[in-house]
């Protein structure tokens, strides 16, 4: 075994050791089924910036993205840009979400969906849009066997497996309290690695100029006046994956973090703190993508990052970048298997199936079902990312959209009125998530995968055609139709 795998196994451990620590105090913290799904109003603006930041930051962000950009040079920073977007989502939604889960107790984003348009069905659509997510699992269990296939020397097959009953295991037993505190701690890690990746690029590559001038006698097609010549960032596609990236920031693993803020009056302070994390991962994006590609353009892209780092850096810091990369895939995919869970037990089951049953049976006897029905819901999601993430993709970014492309142009639109604008009625909400939804759908499995339209190929080409869609529909149609209680209405958007 060389130095790195064994650096690598050494703070593996190390790693594995705190995890397991932080789930027992999960566990400890966890009374009942809303402290497992939501664990409200529990955390400071810190941990909850540093959670925000790397649930969304995963294995795109620290080698998919990266990816792109080394396979597409200048043009894949249309992506990086979405990045400080981001944060701009959160601020049009967070003030409502918290108030929202604090005053009503919205345990799930498909619950929130549900009470601010007082509609089962907008409960059950969010709920099935955020079952697309198990894409997204399969795409951080790719980024995981790689990690173990470079840094620990364990075969692909045998690192996805691994990785996935660790974090079966410990999300199981702590829930949504060992969430937040594991993504604290992985948040941290993985901006000690874009710190790294940055002074590393500029140390050892060269400036911006130098990489442009290296990337342009590679291919031309790489400069960064090819901007808006390339079909997955082109004149529509570029902005769009911008547009969407920034509403990626309002899925339900990313959304639901809001919940557990201790007060409102902290978010001003969790929204700068997460601007900050989101602007470091944008450099590891951007210049861990460009620099890799300049120096080692014979590299597989998802993976050209580490080896750049394995190039010019002792084996030491190449192992924490490992570990790094393996906690930003953790910290994502630990609430991926949460919201998945949540959104089959409790959303479909707890809240839309139980209230048509007889209610022979008292409410704490479907809490506890809910509860233990959510906990063995996730090694099923396991099981199925497993066997999606089994073929390695060519890309890990395109697979991942394929989840939450979805979600992004279904929902999203409708999420984003309905926080902001008080007219949003009913009506608008199910006819923008229906149409943009079905829309998303159409376009990336039947016109591009089905029909084989290059275009369409691109998954956020069909969730940017989706986002278009999403809103025309619902502010159209809520123009045209009856608007939500007068006293409903007071109680969401009241200061």
């Amino acid at each position: 075994m060389d130095s790195i795998a064994t650096w690598g196994w050494i703070f593996f451990v190390i790693y594995f050791a705190f995890m397991c620590y932080l789930s027992y105090r999960g566990e400890r913290k966890t009374r009942g089924l809303k402290d497992y799904l939501v664990a409200p109003q529990s955390y400071g603006p810190v941990i909850i910036a540093l959670a925000l930041g790397a649930t969304t930051c995963s294995a795109a962000a620290t080698m998919g993205n990266p990816g792109l950009v080394f396979k597409n040079g200048w043009p894949g920073l249309w992506y990086g840009f979405g990045y400080g977007s981001v944060v701009m989502a959160w601020a049009l939604t967070a003030f409502k979400l918290s108030q929202v889960g604090s005053r009503v107790g919205a345990k799930s984003l498909p619950d929130f969906m549900g009470i601010r348009f007082q509609s089962n069905f907008m409960r059950g659509i969010t709920a099935l849009a955020t079952l697309l997510m198990v894409y997204y699992i399969a795409g951080q269990f790719a980024g995981c066997g790689w990690v173990f296939e470079k840094i620990l020397h364990v075969p692909y097959n045998t690192g996805i497996i691994i990785a996935a009953v660790i974090m079966t295991a410990y999300i199981m037993i702590g829930g949504t309290h060992a969430d937040v505190l594991n993504c604290a701690i992985q948040g941290t890690i993985m901006l000690i690695l874009a710190i790294v990746v940055t002074v590393v690029t500029l140390y050892y590559v060269g400036g911006i100029t130098e990489i442009n001038t290296i990337l342009t006698k590679q291919s031309p097609e790489m400069s960064w006046d090819m901007v808006f010549k390339n079909p997955f960032f082109g004149p529509f596609t570029g902005p769009g994956i911008m547009i969407s990236v920034s509403l990626f920031a309002l899925t339900p693993q990313l959304s639901k973090l809001w919940f557990s803020l201790k007060s409102e009056r902290q978010i001003p302070v969790t929204l700068l703190l997460g601007l900050i994390f989101m602007l470091f991962m944008g450099l590891l994006m951007w210049l861990g993508g460009l620099g890799s590609r300049a120096v080692l353009p014979q590299s597989q892209p998802d993976v050209s990052t580490l080896e750049m780092l394995v190039k010019y850096t002792p084996a030491p810091v190449v192992a924490l970048a490992g570990v790094s990369i393996m906690a930003a895939i953790m910290s994502t995919t630990a609430g991926l298997f949460l919201v998945v869970a949540i959104a089959a037990v409790n959303d479909i089951y707890r809240d839309i199936i139980v209230p048509r049953l007889a209610r022979n049976k008292p409410t704490e006897y479907y809490d506890r079902a809910t509860l233990l029905g959510t906990r063995i819901m996730i090694p099923v999601v396991m099981i199925v990312g497993i066997l999606i993430a089994l073929n390695p993709p060519k890309l890990l970014t395109a697979l991942m959209w394929v989840g939450i492309g979805g979600f992004v142009g279904g929902i999203s639109p409708v999420l984003l009125l309905g926080c902001i604008w008080r007219r949003t009625s009913r009506a608008g909400a199910i006819a923008g998530s229906v149409l943009g939804l079905s829309s998303y759908l159409i376009c990336y499995f039947v016109i591009g995968k089905g029909m084989g339209v290059v275009f369409f190929t691109v998954p956020w080409a069909g969730s940017t055609v989706a986002l278009i869609i999403g809103f025309v529909v619902t502010i159209v149609v809520s123009l045209f139709t009856e608007p939500p209680p007068e006293e409903h209405l007071n109680k969401i958007f009241s200061s």
